[in-house]
């Protein structure tokens, strides 16, 4: 695991746009329907670099075969939990993260995806700077459709679409769902 500065997420983009160029257009001559198509495909890293002047923003990145196999940028303000429990406290707001493009299942491309793991370690990290926090493992994020059973399969508990997140799903994970994950040391 990486921390990542601004320059850094200029090379993911550098690196990663042309596979996302790529797999834009197959899915569009594959006439994948929208849904099934990768939801991340118009994010730019280059353009979130200048977060990471913040002093609430971290960057954390996998790198493997001297690729950036998978990215996340977490805050740690001003978000605050919202389970019941925990209400009002703070948490890790998971902002962004992804994969590399050669990591996306894609079945209607036949594209299996390389890395499997990349999503799960990424979130293991937010957890664990989470606990390094302060904040018990709190995490919270908005999902991506797509991605809502992954936070599920998690742990994370739904909290149902945000209307100020362009209706996004709500998922946060409780001290004790992060203390399982934390406990278990399992990143993959």
């Amino acid at each position: 695991m990486t921390e990542l500065s601004s320059s850094d997420l200029v090379a993911v983009e550098a690196e990663w746009s042309v596979d996302r160029t790529r797999i834009a257009k197959e899915v569009l001559q594959a006439g994948v329907p929208e849904p099934n198509r990768p939801q991340s495909l118009h994010w730019r890293w280059d353009s979130k670099a200048p977060w990471l002047e913040s002093l609430a923003v971290s960057g954390f990145g996998i790198q493997c075969e001297g690729n950036w196999q998978g990215v996340m940028l977490t805050k740690t303000a001003p978000n605050l939990a919202r389970l019941l429990h925990d209400k009002g406290k703070p948490l890790v707001y998971l902002d962004y993260i992804e994969a590399a493009p050669w990591n996306w299942p894609i079945p209607e491309l036949g594209q299996p995806g390389r890395y499997a793991a990349v999503g799960r370690i990424l979130f293991w990290q937010a957890v664990k700077q989470s606990e390094d926090e302060g904040f018990h493992g709190r995490v919270g994020l908005h999902a991506l459709p797509q991605a809502a059973s992954f936070y599920k399969d998690l742990g994370m508990k739904p909290l149902g679409p945000d209307p100020l997140k362009q209706g996004l799903p709500y998922f946060e994970l409780s001290r004790q769902e992060a203390k399982k994950i934390l406990t278990s040391g399992d990143q993959s």
